[in-house]
């Protein structure tokens, strides 16, 4: 396993400060560039894990807080992260660090949506790696879930997401949720990334994004695509054997991407 080094940056989107970092391979460069997409409200460190782990396989990660979380300015609604989403692409590509004609995408969960919102739009993504993601936005954001994860985000800290300890601008945010669902939806937009690979990988034990929605979601995208179930995995990856498979799967379609990609250039 590589070594790695982590690279703070930022980019702006509607005059708003969007923060992160770049999870870098050691050495000059340019790497294959990968943009990873948080979840609702993903973990305070994005940089352990998943994004180490690529780096450490000779990737360069782009993972950052979308607006309205942590340390990005704002307020969290989905029009805005696909804005941002669209940026990132951007600032992966134009870094010096990366090889400007080929990123790959990895969302989790709430990310997983607005990834495959984001590549059903931009050609630029050549590749779409999606765990347990939220096939529907719209059932989502409608859906009995919404406000027990409001109260976790409570009380894990509302530091996480912006806005939320205000009455009135949560309602804001939930409203802005089902309305944006209308028009940015996963099950409407899966089908027009192919010819572009996309690997799905969800857990057996995933209580909280329903395997049938995902088959679902699955169904309608276009080849080439692979699903894996990962068993024994819950949503939050807690069983240390279903984590490594995990994070060893997604690792190996990154690789076999950028591979295929080298091949047929040469």
């Amino acid at each position: 396993m590589g070594s790695m080094r982590v690279l703070p940056t930022e980019f702006t989107v509607a005059d708003e400060t969007i923060r992160g970092d770049f999870v870098l391979p050691n050495g000059d460069g340019p790497f294959p560039g990968i943009c990873k997409f948080h979840g609702l409200p993903g973990g305070p460190d994005q940089v352990s894990g998943i994004a180490t782990r690529l780096a450490q396989t000779g990737f360069a990660v782009l993972t950052f807080d979308f607006r309205g979380f942590r340390k990005s300015e704002g307020l969290f609604r989905l029009a805005g992260e696909i804005e941002d989403a669209k940026a990132a692409i951007t600032h992966l590509l134009e870094c010096s660090l990366t090889v400007d004609s080929w990123a790959g995408v990895y969302g989790a969960s709430y990310g997983g949506a607005v990834a495959v919102c984001v590549a059903a739009q931009d050609p630029r993504i050549d590749t779409l790696c999606l765990r347990a993601p939220v096939y529907d936005t719209l059932w989502f954001a409608e859906s009995p879930m919404i406000g027990p994860a409001v109260n976790h985000m409570f009380e894990t800290g509302s530091s996480q997401i912006h806005g939320i300890e205000d009455p009135t601008t949560l309602h804001q945010i939930l409203a802005l949720m089902v309305d944006d669902a209308r028009t940015y939806n996963p099950i409407n937009e899966v089908s027009k990334i192919s010819p572009r690979p996309i690997l799905v990988v969800h857990g057996s034990d995933d209580s909280d994004i329903d395997l049938v929605g995902v088959k679902r979601l699955y169904g309608l995208a276009g080849d080439p695509k692979e699903l894996i179930i990962v068993d024994g995995a819950d949503h939050k990856l807690t069983n240390p054997a279903a984590y490594e498979m995990t994070v060893t799967t997604v690792i190996g379609w990154f690789m076999k991407q950028w591979n295929q990609s080298r091949s047929e250039v040469q």
